[in-house]
């Protein structure tokens, strides 16, 4: 055989391969295969007279056969089936089918292994191409056995494969991190060295990486190039999207091993299992607190930068902070400016009336997901904060913080128009409108007005009637909790509030104060008719009465009226019979407390009621009174220098005296009554002084009387009026009385 040119032959084997030789080169792949010793996935050494090439470190394996005079042959493959080993060509379709395939990977890292580059051959030969042609592809020869994946090199298959093998062969020399590929490793480094090489040309911002800076930018053009197919919503970045599009399919991917909880993101789940732990990894650099959350510690930073009290500690928690805050987002509704995006748009809901988050358990709807939360505790009955230093328990977080400042006794709050400090800042609030006079809470019932809405709520009642705190020991019902508490004392007998002044002590803390003033000698509350002061106000309520002349209390029983409401009470025991207070000394009983008390007076022998003008006393201020006017024919509070007068006149004659009882008793005399009787002999008389004095006789004479008989004659009592008593005076003193 006639040997031909080396461009002869080249020519010839080229178009044999095309013609598509495939039996005389499968059966020298499979020769070849035979005799090779690696694993199954290498491709087959070059096949030529001359020795066979090796793959060294920095050669990777040819992604062809090379045939004698340089011509190549289609790539090889050699796929593992099972156990198998079926070496096979991959012609054109096979490629194609397999370009096509690993196009649907993109989220693939190394390019996607099934992307075909294209080299413009306009300035010089491509590879594989002649210097006329036109720009060949780049194949990708080297396939993953994991994926199916492709790559243009046996170096970028190796590197690939740690993927699936989970070997990151490059540590990180200053943490415990380990990397696949060595860029990621450097690129890892600025972190430690807190070096961020790429800069943002629109702002001064800085990123350790390339595609942060890129990522960044997106937010100056305002450009979001990833949209969500199922909403209107665009994304700077394509993770944000997928990320996203977790939200329409509903399924939560990461679950929490502790507890029953799902998240839709991976690092929701990390952020969450921080609590189990209870790891605050995030540490604020001025004060002691610490934080789960990143963007916990950002927004606790904004209360050192003069935009809100301080929560560093509970004994802290008021701290001074100078002036100048920004708050970033306005509302544009109100004036109303906020520290965060989400706080304004919170904020918004309130604008438009919506509350979208309802209770399961009653009707209450809420602006905040966190609020039905925090109600949803009320239907459970849980108090999960309790106090270190008492029995209390608190529903919420912040009660429980609000109650430690009574512990401490701080008062952070002070009012600006007074003295006064409170606990609470909407107390201060509240105590606000006070000086100003405005009670901006009206009841639609009434025309009265409230400082506060509760005490609104809690006058609401006294319309409707209900009362709806009962006590359980007895029947009585109180339209106030306090009410309640306070009566329940009266039950147990505890009187918590003394007097340090004396040994009295008292149910309610009002009560005492009242009664302080007692001590001190002040009258705070005047009558504006008269003289006279009192120390409670509800006393000169009721002697306003007086002056008004409306009595408006009646006896449903009689036709008495009267100025106070418990002398109703007083006088209806009378209708009833009952005498609840009886004297320890003797058998009598009475209707009334302050009629034991002056009973008493009788047993002990004091008389605490002196007269002034003469050395007489007296058991009862009423007696003492009545004398005065033996002095002066008035009363001892009016005044002396008018004349003498008898303000009780007979309407059947022209007599007066000076007090009622005379004139009831002279009465009589006109009417004939005699309605008091002698028991031994049943003779009746008119006036008890005359009784009196018969039975001295009668009990004298110690003799039998017969029946109807009288024990003695009586005399007959003139109906014509006494004569006046004379005169008396130092010039013409009465018979047996010696002129001074």
């Amino acid at each position: 055989m006639s040997h031909l040119p080396s461009s002869s032959v080249r020519d010839h084997m080229k178009w044999a391969g095309l013609l598509g030789c495939e039996a005389v080169l499968s059966s020298m792949a499979l020769m070849q295969a035979s005799s090779m010793a690696g694993p199954p996935k290498k491709m087959m050494a070059p096949l030529g007279h001359g020795p066979p090439q090796r793959e060294g470190p920095d050669r990777g394996p040819q992604s062809h056969m090379i045939l004698p005079s340089g011509m190549s042959c289609p790539p090889l493959l050699i796929r593992k089936d099972g156990d198998f080993q079926a070496p096979r060509l991959l012609d054109e379709k096979d490629m194609r089918a397999n370009e096509d395939m690993q196009m649907k990977k993109k989220n693939r890292k190394s390019g996607t292994p099934c992307k075909v580059r294209e080299q413009d051959g306009r300035g010089g030969k491509g590879p594989g191409g002649d210097e006329n042609g036109p720009a060949s592809k780049v194949q990708k020869n080297f396939i993953c056995d994991h994926c199916y994946g492709a790559f243009r090199s046996g170096y970028h298959l190796k590197r690939h494969i740690l993927i699936h093998t989970g070997v990151k062969p490059y540590a990180c020399t200053m943490c415990d991190m380990r990397f696949i590929q060595r860029y990621q490793l450097e690129r890892h480094s600025l972190t430690h060295t807190g070096v961020k090489p790429y800069a943002c040309t629109m702002c001064d911002k800085r990123f350790f990486q390339r595609y942060h800076l890129a990522r960044h930018s997106l937010t100056h053009m305002g450009v979001k190039p990833y949209a969500c197919t199922m909403c209107d919503m665009r994304f700077f970045q394509r993770y944000h999207l997928a990320r996203h599009s977790v939200i329409h399919s509903g399924v939560k991917p990461y679950a929490c091993t502790m507890c029953d909880k799902r998240f839709f993101q991976r690092y929701h789940l990390a952020r969450h299992s921080l609590t189990h732990m209870g790891v605050k990894p995030y540490a604020c650099t001025m004060c002691d607190m610490r934080f789960v959350h990143r963007y916990h510690l950002t927004r606790h930073s904004l209360t050192h930068s003069g935009m809100r009290p301080c929560t560093q500690a509970i004994s802290q928690r008021f701290c001074a902070i100078p002036e100048g805050g920004v708050k970033p987002y306005a509302c544009t509704m109100c004036d109303k400016r906020f520290f965060q995006r989400y706080h304004l748009a919170r904020h918004s809901i309130t604008h438009m009336g919506v509350k979208p988050y309802a209770c399961t358990m009653c009707d209450k709807r809420f602006f905040q997901r966190y609020h039905l939360a925090r109600h949803s505790r009320t239907h459970m009955g849980v108090k999960p904060y309790a106090c270190t230093m008492c029995d209390k328990r608190f529903f919420q977080r912040y009660h429980l913080a609000r109650h430690s400042l009574t512990h401490m006794g701080v008062k952070p709050y002070a009012c600006t128009m007074c003295e006064k400090r409170f606990f609470q800042r909407h107390h201060l609030a509240r105590h606000s409108l006070t000086h100003m006079g405005v009670k901006p809470y009206a009841c639609t019932m009434c025309d009265k007005r409230f400082f506060q809405r509760q005490h609104l709520a809690r006058h609401s009642l006294t319309h409707m009637g209900v009362k709806p705190y009962a006590c359980t020991m007895c029947d009585k019902r109180f339209f106030q909790r306090q009410h309640l508490a306070r009566h329940s004392l009266t039950h147990m007998g505890v009187k918590p509030y003394a007097c340090t002044m004396c040994d009295k002590r008292f149910f309610q803390r009002q009560h005492l104060a009242r009664h302080s003033l007692t001590h001190m000698g002040v009258k705070p509350y005047a009558c504006t008719m008269c003289d006279m002061r009192f120390f409670q106000r509800y006393h000169l309520a009721r002697h306003s009465v007086i002056h008004s002349g409306v009595k408006p209390y009646a006896c449903t029983m009689c036709d008495k009226r009267f100025f106070q409401r418990y002398h109703l009470a007083r006088h209806s025991v009378t209708h009833m019979g009952v005498k609840p207070y009886a004297c320890t000394i003797c058998d009598m009983r009475f209707a009334q407390r302050y009629h034991l008390t002056r009973h008493s007076l009788t047993h002990s022998g004091v008389k605490p009621y002196a007269c002034s003008m003469c050395d007489m006393r007296f058991i009862q201020r009423n007696h003492l009174e009545r004398h005065s006017l033996t002095h002066t024919g008035m009363r001892s509070f009016t005044v002396p220098t008018q004349p003498r007068e008898k303000p009780f006149a007979c309407d059947m004659c022209d007599m007066r005296f000076i007090q009622r009882y005379h004139l009831e008793r002279h009465k009589r005399v006109h009417s004939g009554e005699k309605p008091y009787q002698c028991e031994r002999c049943q003779q009746n008389f008119s006036r008890t002084d005359r009784l009196l004095r018969h039975r001295r006789l009668c009990q004298g004479r110690g003799v039998a009387k017969v029946e109807n008989q009288p024990c003695c004659d009586p005399r007959p009592y003139s109906q014509e009026p006494p004569p006046a008593p004379p005169t008396w005076s130092p010039l013409h003193p009465p018979p047996g009385r010696l002129a001074v």
